[in-house]
This record gives structure tokens, C-alpha cells and sequence, in this order.
């Protein structure tokens, strides 16, 4: 996370028109061949313990599997059913509550944060909507000296919240992007203050338990099976401490397994979450560029990548990499999780896609 993690809309059958048929898939075997190819050259190349990759296409699983150990010492393999940290893929779930608040008339983006939380003293300026597209200047949390010890031990979040506030902003809000985990612990308690309720129970009621993601958790260690989280110590490979949750929160703490990282996209993307009105301000892009060509929505990124436009994110936390993207108008979504925190996940991703995308074999699925 403390990497600037920059770590779908799915048209359903009826949108293609009447009398229309979804395209033949591919030989199986083909597209297998196609992506275990990419996949083991790129983990031989970082000895990264375990990749779990997942494709679908209009909310049908095109290929899913994953490689590699989930636990090195005990030698257990990863399965599509090995949950992973997400890390900073957290922040498109956090801002989905926040529109569904919206959507029920308990704040609306353009209000004052500190209408929500006066008692931390944030500036006025800022904006709901500042933090959710991080323009709102506020200084990222994760850089504090004291964010070492919260990460081990856990913090108040009354005590982080201060720490937020009283910190020196950036930039003066609405005038500059930049990426600050900050705004999402924010938004996190906005959340917990609107409902009465924690951040944790709230992502049960509201996403994981109407969405039926089994695996999708807030809590870590999850219940088997999980991941164990590895990184490079000189030339050996050592597992890492597991960060505290509160020290993550809505920022980036969830966990899940691929499957249902794509299960996440297609409800996301297909209105099952948020209204279509809803994700259109999630794709709108922030006034103010990231540079390269990237836009900041809520919680995603937005782009092109070989003329094909997607939004994105990926998740960077110690032991783990996540990505996860949709290409908005083909309907494909694309997820690669990882257990270690010394791969390029988006390179990895990007190349799968190239690979799928741009064989006569499989591009009709694209």
C-alpha cells in the first residue's frame, strides 16, 4: 500500500440484440497452453510462491486457475480457492458503499467530509468527492513514522483520524492529484458514522453476503485456505507479518480468491452493486490527470490499453500483489493475485490479456 497502487461494465446477452449469439469459445486446451505459458515463465523468472489468474467474459469464466504454493513451508499448493490480500483493490468496495449511501440519500459526494467527522478538525474544502478521486491534498497515512508500529500492532482509528487531520496537506485540496491512502481511511469512517455500523460489517451486509462471495473477508488470517504473504530478504524468500487490520482498514484490507474477485467485477459492472447512474461517476475521470494518459476515478483507474478502454487497479501490501481490470467495452475482466510482493503484477496481467486478446484463437471472446 504504500506504493502508489495504481493495487465493468459486463453487457448482458440481451444488449448484443435480438437474435444474436454469444461467439463459440475457444479450444479450451489452446487457451490453457496460452496463459500457463506466461504465467510459469514470469514465476520462474521471480520465484514468486503462488499467481492465481481468472478471465471472464460478460460474467462467464473463460479460465481461472492458479499455480504455485500457497504456504511454502508446508508445501500447500494455491487453489482457485486460495484467498489473497487485494491491499489497495480494497478502495473500489469502499467507494461502492459510499455511492450506496448516496443512493439512499445519506451524503452525496459533493458534501464537506468534516460534516461526517467534525470532531477531527479536516479543512472544509475537502470534499467526499476529493477523496474518493484523491485530489483532496490530504498527506498518506502510510508514510507516518508511526505507521510502522500500527501496521504491527493495530491503531485506534480516532488516533489515525487525528493523525490525518493534523498532518500538513500536500496540496491545497482540489488543486493536485496524488495517491494518499489517507483518503480512504476517511472514507472508511464516514461510512462507520452514516450507518452505525463497522466498515467490516458493513461490506458483509451490504456486498459479500448479497453477492454470495464466500471468500471475500476483512479479517486476516481468513479462514482456510489463505495465502501466506512472502517477500525477498537478500537472495532468500521469507515470509512476512500479516499488517494488522485496523491499520488497513478501508484503504486495504480485504482478502479474497480470484473467482470471486471476478464475481466482484460482474456485479460491480452490471449494476448488481451500484446503480448504472453510480458507476458512471465511478468511471468519471478526476479533473485533474495522473499523467501518462491515466485518470483517477472512484476507486479505479481509468485508461486505454492497446485502443481498448479499462478501468483499473492494482494493490501492493507486504507479501502480496494484486490486479484486477475490466475493459469497459468488452465486457472482459481480467484478475491476477499474487503471495509475493516481488512480481509485476500488472505486466503479467497486461501480457495474458495481449496474448488472449490478440490470437485469431480466442479474440472473439475479448
Amino acid at each position: 500500500m504504500r506504493r502508489a497502487a495504481i493495487g465493468l461494465f459486463i453487457a448482458t446477452l440481451a444488449a448484443c440484440g435480438a437474435g444474436s449469439s454469444p461467439p463459440p469459445p475457444p479450444n479450451p486446451a489452446g487457451l490453457a497452453e496460452t496463459v500457463d505459458t506466461i504465467v510459469r515463465a514470469a514465476m520462474q523468472r521471480s520465484a514468486v510462491p503462488a499467481v492465481s489468474v481468472g478471465l471472464a467474459k460478460d460474467g462467464v469464466t473463460i479460465y481461472v486457475q492458479s499455480y504455485g504454493l500457497a504456504d511454502v513451508t508446508t508445501d500447500e499448493a494455491a487453489t482457485t480457492a486460495t484467498a489473497f490480500e487485494l491491499a489497495s483493490v480494497t478502495k473500489q468496495f469502499t467507494a461502492a458503499l459510499i455511492l450506496q449511501l448516496q443512493e439512499s440519500a445519506q451524503l452525496h459526494v459533493d458534501d464537506q467530509a468534516t460534516t461526517y467527522l467534525p470532531q477531527y478538525g479536516l479543512p472544509p474544502a475537502i470534499t467526499i468527492r476529493m477523496l474518493l478521486n484523491h485530489t483532496s491534498g490530504l498527506a498518506d497515512y502510510t508514510n507516518f513514522p508511526a505507521f510502522q508500529g500500527w501496521y504491527v500492532s493495530g491503531v485506534a482509528e480516532p488516533t489515525a483520524l487525528q493523525a490525518i487531520a493534523a498532518a500538513p496537506l500536500d496540496s491545497t485540496p482540489g488543486t493536485a492529484w496524488e495517491y494518499s491512502n489517507s483518503n480512504y481511511f476517511v472514507l472508511g469512517a464516514i461510512i462507520e458514522h452514516i450507518t452505525g455500523q463497522s466498515y467490516a460489517l458493513n461490506l458483509q451486509q451490504r456486498i459479500f453476503v448479497p453477492l454470495g462471495l464466500m471468500s471475500a473477508t476483512y479479517q486476516v488470517p481468513p479462514t482456510p485456505p489463505g495465502a501466506l504473504g512472502y517477500t525477498r530478504s537478500g537472495g532468500s524468500i521469507m515470509p512476512i507479518r500479516m499488517a494488522d487490520r485496523s491499520a488497513l482498514f478501508a484503504a486495504g484490507a480485504l482478502s479474497a480468491d480470484v473467482e470471486d474477485l471476478l464475481g466482484w467485477d460482474h456485479a460491480l459492472f452490471s449494476g448488481a452493486v451500484v446503480t448504472p447512474a453510480s458507476f458512471a461517476q465511478m468511471i468519471t475521470p478526476a479533473p485533474i490527470g495522473m499523467g501518462g494518459g491515466s485518470f483517477y476515478g472512484f476507486g479505479l483507474v481509468l485508461d486505454t490499453f492497446e485502443g481498448h478502454r479499462r478501468a483499473w487497479h492494482n494493490g501492493f501490501i507486504n507479501g502480496f500483489l494484486a490486479y484486477n481490470e475490466i475493459f469497459l467495452d468488452d465486457g472482459l475482466s481480467l484478475a491476477v493475485l499474487t503471495n509475493g510482493d516481488f512480481i509485476d503484477q500488472q505486466a503479467l496481467g497486461d501480457a495474458i490479456y495481449a496474448a488472449v486478446c490478440d490470437a485469431p484463437a480466442f479474440a472473439a471472446r475479448c
